[in-house]
């Protein structure tokens, strides 16, 4: 992911990104993130577009990441957003280490993180971690299937509507955040082995 654009939180974290990395990596090109800066709870959000494409009705986001030091983030956002038709759809998920140690999904029709029951423990710092989320579409609503950490898989299975009069082209991207704790304790994180597989 190469854009940056400010996100939710207390600020605009102090935030680099750096591709083409050989070390720590998979593939031996895995893409560096670091956020840091003055104002606790800021964060910083990078996402690719991947262009107009037909509508998918299932969606596969699979990634590896890494993290220099997992007892700094506040928590780790992976997202898909698919608009057509002034429709967005919005899946979008993090870990929520310090809060509410579990996966939160988002609510679009509330604009809030929801907290659901499946666990998302603090994964062990400067190791490479492998994430799947499983999502579809389906009678117009967005459906959460599973997440699959280093092997274990877990249902989710929550639905919701998707954002309606959203006036952008068609699109779909892939998103990753990282948000900082109440020190804003500096880290590092690297993905690598990004993809987002989809179909009808």
């Amino acid at each position: 992911m190469d854009g940056h654009a400010c996100a939710s939180g207390l600020g605009d974290a102090t935030s680099s990104m750096a591709p083409g990395q050989a070390d720590p990596s998979l593939s031996g090109k895995s893409a560096k993130y670091t956020i840091g800066g003055n104002q606790p709870y800021s964060n910083a959000m990078w996402w690719k577009s991947l262009g107009r494409v037909a509508p998918m009705s299932h969606l596969t986001y699979d990634l590896y990441f890494y993290v220099s030091d997992a007892s700094a983030p506040e928590a780790l956002e992976f997202d898909v957003n698919q608009s057509y038709d002034n429709v967005r759809y919005t899946w979008g998920t993090e870990c929520s280490y310090q809060d509410t140690g579990k996966w939160d999904i988002w609510n679009p029709s509330t604009e809030a993180w929801e907290s659901t029951d499946v666990p998302c423990p603090q994964v062990s710092s400067n190791s490479w971690h492998h994430l799947i989320w499983q999502f579809e579409k389906v009678n117009g609503q967005v459906h959460y299937i599973s997440v699959t950490l280093d092997g274990v898989v877990t249902k989710v299975d929550k639905y919701y509507g998707p954002q309606t009069n959203y006036a952008v082209g068609d699109d779909i991207d892939i998103a990753f955040q990282m948000d900082g704790n109440y020190r804003q304790d500096p880290y590092a994180v690297w993905l690598d082995q990004v993809s987002l597989k989809g179909w009808q």
